[in-house]
């Protein structure tokens, strides 16, 4: 890897790069060259090596972290990378989208299945993606979680309601419910806004159910 390093650094043909990157295989350690290639903005010249080692059955994070960055750095289909891709970390790499696509930053931070959800929330509260936060608490189904968002620590009751709050309460209400075919999904969301001790906006959820046709209207619970 230094070597690589020290011949980036002197412009080195990259034909001849990846002629001697080849010859090594899978003999380097990837963390070390990527690190290199990365410090010098030449991440993407290890592509065809990358590829390469994965095809050979490497399960390395770092060498799927490096191909995700690549992949996400060329829109060559990042989404299905995201979504299917079982060893990179989604910290690092939602990490690394957060100012190229922070759409593709929530999809990074959802795969990690709740790891990652203080980084979920702030990527989607700071950029707007509150129909994707929504959907993501509707589906959780975690109370804990939904306490964070609605009552974050230094809210006090009385306090202003945020400008992001009542957008998300929106989405809530007119896009992640009505989407909702799980009856636990509604239920979750109802005690949420109890538990929060939000009447008004818990009778705005109600009325959305029971009025407007909701599949769960006719639900006794």
């Amino acid at each position: 890897p230094q070597v690589v390093g020290k011949l980036l650094d002197l412009e080195c043909n990259e034909e001849f790069l990846r002629t001697l990157m080849n010859s090594v295989g899978q003999l380097c350690p990837v963390a070390e060259l990527v690190e290199q290639a990365e410090r010098r903005n030449r991440l993407r010249l290890l592509h065809p090596w990358l590829e390469a080692r994965i095809a050979q059955g490497n399960t390395e994070t770092a060498t799927h972290n490096a191909i995700g960055k690549i992949y996400i750095t060329l829109n060559r289909d990042p989404l299905q990378f995201l979504q299917n891709n079982q060893f990179y970390d989604p910290r690092v790499i939602g990490n690394f989208c957060e100012k190229l696509d922070p759409h593709l930053a929530f999809v990074a931070y959802k795969h990690a299945r709740g790891e990652c959800d203080a980084e979920l929330v702030k990527v989607t509260q700071e950029n707007g993606l509150f129909k994707d936060l929504a959907r993501y608490l509707v589906e959780k189904q975690d109370l804990e979680l939904w306490q964070t968002v609605l009552k974050p620590e230094g809210f006090n009751e009385g306090d202003p309601e945020p400008p992001s709050r009542r957008y998300l309460l929106d989405q809530v209400v007119q896009t992640a419910l009505p989407e909702a075919k799980n009856p636990d999904e509604v239920s979750t969301t109802v005690k949420a806004f109890m538990q929060c001790d939000m009447p008004e906006e818990l009778i705005e959820l109600l009325e959305r159910i029971v009025l407007q046709g909701s599949e769960f209207s006719n639900n006794k619970n």
